[in-house]
């Protein structure tokens, strides 16, 4: 691929993002706590806006933080929220609940998009997160087009990262290999 191609293709992404949104302390600290908080198997829609388990297209734990945990965390993803909206060119209004997700050995989450085109979510800015980089694997990977050849461009975790794309963009989470991906996410509506 030419450098030009390069930049367009990355450019396409028009990703938002956060260094240290997280710091290693608060890192370190919500990583104890997803550990000790209970969980469960994370689900998928399907049509109609049902969810289910699915281990062929999602495999990970769907950690229950305690309510103070969660509200300080989407207190912290408000903060950045209109600088996301300005970003983006979008007008920003809501927070949906985040999903505190603990990926282990082998779990993964399929190829898809946040937004769905039935309409069935309003979901228009997707975050993501990363509480740890100390895991093999595990990449949040994108996919896209450049001049009519489909690229992916994976996003190698670093601890305390939080970034941000349309909730329309394709792309998924490669299976970790060793150790544990500890991450949150959320959307802004």
């Amino acid at each position: 691929m030419t450098p030009d191609r390069h930049a367009r293709f990355f450019d396409s992404f028009h990703f938002f993002s956060v260094d240290r949104f997280l710091s290693a302390e608060e890192c370190g600290r919500l990583r104890d706590v997803m550990s000790e908080a209970p969980a469960a198997d994370a689900t998928v829609a399907r049509q109609g806006g049902e969810y289910h388990v699915d281990d062929a297209v999602r495999r990970t734990r769907r950690v229950s933080m305690p309510a103070a945990e969660e509200a300080a965390f989407v207190a912290r993803l408000n903060a950045v929220r209109d600088a996301a909206a300005s970003h983006f060119g979008v007008t920003l209004s809501d927070t949906e609940p985040p999903q505190f997700l603990v990926y282990r050995e082998g779990d993964f989450f399929v190829r898809h998009a946040d937004r769905d085109r039935g309409g069935a979510n309003r979901r228009a800015v997707s975050l993501v997160v990363f509480v740890n980089d100390d895991f093999e694997g595990g990449s949040l990977r994108f996919f896209g087009e450049a001049d009519g050849e489909q690229l992916a461009l994976n996003i190698e975790p670093a601890a305390g990262l939080l970034i941000a794309f349309r909730s329309d963009t394709p792309h998924e989470v490669e299976a970790v290999r060793s150790g544990v991906r500890f991450t949150a996410v959320s959307w802004f509506l």
